[in-house]
């Protein structure tokens, strides 16, 4: 399920249930992905897994809210042959015959929130818990970007911070 999707059936249901865009979402997001895992479901179909941002601060929360950014955003959508990881302004399609590996990780974030590049070795955190590293061979290059610094950079390892690790861990493994 696309973003817009998602923010769209979270409106929807904020609508109907008067509930809060942030709670309407996390409900979708869990209803869409139990629908995903059912026996009916086909191998082929996307699944959604939202990244972890319960350390984000309120400072930062209040900041996105003026750019126009919901709390919540971003995820990793888990596809037959691709993986896109989308985080605020981040984008990122990994195809999945360049995953070599996939684990959760104990690496230590050292108390830093967002999207971090160190030689190849990327971070796309909200939270210090459900860590999980995807090894990446052959490298690839995400689109230039605000987060690029618009250069050109390479990606042979991703630790990204998740709601559900061990389901996306499940999910990466499957072969389709």
């Amino acid at each position: 399920m696309t973003h817009d999707k998602i923010k769209a059936a979270a409106r929807k249901r904020m609508a109907e249930t008067g509930e809060s865009y942030a709670t309407a979402r996390r409900e979708v997001i869990k209803n869409y992905q139990q629908a995903g895992s059912g026996a009916g479901a086909s191998s082929s179909s996307a699944r959604w897994f939202a990244l972890d941002d319960s350390d984000i601060g309120r400072v930062t929360q209040w900041l996105d809210s003026l750019r126009g950014r919901d709390s919540g955003y971003g995820g990793v959508e888990v596809g037959s042959d691709m993986l896109r990881v989308r985080a605020l302004d981040f984008r990122l399609d990994i195809p999945r015959d360049s995953v070599r590996s996939v684990a959760r990780s104990d690496r230590q974030t050292r108390g830093t929130i967002g999207v971090h590049s160190r030689r190849g070795d990327w971070l796309v955190n909200g939270s210090h818990k459900g860590l999980v590293e995807l090894a990446i061979e052959p490298p690839i290059y995400p689109a230039r970007q605000p987060n690029t610094l618009f250069l050109k950079m390479t990606v042979n390892s991703l630790t990204i911070s998740l709601a559900d690790p061990d389901g996306f861990i499940a999910a990466v493994r499957i072969r389709t």
